[in-house]
């Protein structure tokens, strides 16, 4: 029995909260083009888009530059410029500065403060375009950075340089066998291939698995499953049959066979579409623990319209 898998990631931000730094109104207008009027507005939308955006440093005090960035003067303290463009300045002397070009993320936008706060990050902005570069199903080198409860936060490694991108690897995605500690399977500082499970550019943030780079253990062993009927189906799946009946297209789902799968526990509910002919709809298999659920839905809907389906069922469980 061949099967189609679907299942979500877990995130975990890579992003720094910012300081809120006094901004004023600027003279010229460099933002990109919006249908919002209100440059206030257009900067909100291009902070929740992850925009990259460029402007000029006009000025600078002892905390940071000003930048005029559209109609709009914000303020980018030193620790989110570049080291780079610091390091290329001589001692005490910051007036070089002025009139350079710099690429920005607005990272916080306070319209409503007395003082109209617009705080801008250069390395947000080199971070966003080092994020725009992996797809999912990329596989890339990872170092593991720091343990965690959830998971491990690794240090992304393209043609043997650092990226400057930290995923998470959580532990859900460490191995396809149940797994109590995230030290149980990896180690600070260790090595390894992984694969890129999903990229939100705007957040920067990127999710990592290093159980995808094994075949899933139920893709093998499915046609050598002991079958039984079913007793007593887990809450988990009364939950999934529930949402399923509720999706316009499907007429009943109901409860096919049962087994356990031994060697395979699945930490989240994960759910299959199985490739097995049937005339009035699809069967199913839902993995929750060790217990696979064979489900088989009465359904007009074509596949792909029943994949869409299945994902949304799945972000109920997320």
């Amino acid at each position: 029995m061949q099967l189609s898998r679907f299942h979500g990631p877990a995130w975990a931000s890579v992003n720094s909260r910012p300081r809120p730094i006094v901004a004023f109104a600027a003279q010229q207008s460099a933002f990109p083009s919006s249908q919002l009027a209100d440059p206030w507005e257009q900067a909100q939308d291009m902070m929740l888009r992850g925009t990259v955006a460029e402007g000029t440093i006009v000025g600078f005090n002892k905390g940071g530059v000003l930048v005029d960035i559209g109609d709009l003067k914000g303020f980018m303290p030193y620790t989110k410029i570049d080291p780079e463009r610091l390091r290329a300045g001589h001692k005490g002397d910051l007036g070089y500065l002025v009139g350079q070009k710099v690429k920005a993320r607005i990272v916080q936008v306070d319209k409503e403060s007395p003082r109209k706060e617009l705080v801008l990050s250069e390395r947000q902005a080199k971070l966003t375009q080092a994020v725009q570069k992996f797809r999912p199903g990329q596989v890339v080198k990872g170092q593991i950075h720091r343990i965690e409860d959830y998971g491990a936060l690794v240090n992304i490694v393209m043609k043997g340089k650092a990226t400057g991108v930290q995923g998470l690897l959580h532990k859900s995605e460490l191995s396809w066998d149940l797994v109590m500690r995230t030290d149980d399977v990896v180690q600070e500082g260790q090595e390894m291939d992984l694969k890129v499970v999903s990229v939100d550019v705007p957040r920067c943030r990127v999710a990592l698995s290093l159980r995808q780079m094994q075949k899933d253990p139920l893709q093998t062993t499915m046609d050598s499953i002991q079958w039984k009927d079913t007793v007593q189906a887990p809450a988990e799946v009364e939950q999934i049959i529930q949402v399923l009946e509720l999706t316009a297209g499907i007429n009943s789902v109901k409860l096919g066979r049962q087994a356990e799968e031994p060697h395979t526990v699945a930490q989240d509910v994960e759910l299959y579409l199985t490739k097995q002919s049937r005339d009035d709809g699809f069967a199913l298999v839902a993995r929750v623990g060790k217990v696979l659920q064979e489900l088989l839905v009465d359904t007009q809907l074509r596949k792909d319209d029943m994949k869409k389906a299945l994902t949304r069922v799945l972000s109920r469980f997320r």
